[in-house]
């Protein structure tokens, strides 16, 4: 009796644990490789299935920010260095005594950007020429502006700078500086 449920305990120990699901060899790394493509085309049918994916959600890499011109950021720049530009003709005319102007008008700059965010070039309208006090003052604050690096054409920005001290520079026209996405709308 003893043996017969020693051999049921066996044969029952050996039925509950039952054949093992691994393979009887070792794996060959085609067999791994395939194995690994396999479990990753799985988890990329289940991305694509499930609702919670969606393309536009996944982020933009520090790159894919970088490569357009930065439209609002260049013009928080802008108005920084037009509020350092339009105080030049106040301590000019300090300076210079009773002789100057009380109401020096708007002058009209062209800044054109270079790719790295630096000012390539920039000019200023008459009367304020880059040979004047306050032209040289203007253009020395507007051309120490960097925006953020970018790719594409370089950038050119007409901006007008109140220098009667009502401090309402900006865009001329009032415009904003376009960026390519608005000069694509347009077109």
């Amino acid at each position: 009796m003893k043996r017969v449920v020693l051999g049921a305990f066996v044969v029952g120990l050996m039925t509950a644990c039952g054949p093992s699901m691994e393979a009887d060899h070792v794996k060959t790394p085609d067999e791994l490789i395939a194995e690994q493509e396999a479990a990753g085309a799985e988890q990329m049918k289940k991305q694509k299935d499930s609702s919670d994916y969606d393309t536009a959600s996944v982020g933009q890499t520090d790159e894919d920010k970088r490569r357009g011109w930065d439209t609002k950021q260049a013009g928080i720049e802008l108005h920084r260095a037009s509020h350092s530009a339009e105080s030049c003709p106040e301590s000019i005319q300090e300076k210079a005594g009773k002789g100057k102007p009380a109401s020096l008008g708007k002058a009209t700059l062209a800044l054109t950007f270079a790719n790295d965010g630096h000012v390539k070039t920039a000019t200023i309208s008459d009367p304020f020429g880059e040979d004047t006090p306050i032209g040289k003052c203007v253009l020395r604050a507007m051309k120490a502006i960097i925006v953020p690096a970018y790719q594409g054409d370089e950038q050119v920005v007409n901006w007008e700078i109140d220098l009667s001290g009502g401090k309402k520079s900006g865009p001329v026209g009032g415009e904003k500086p376009e960026d390519e996405a608005d000069k694509a709308d347009k077109k």
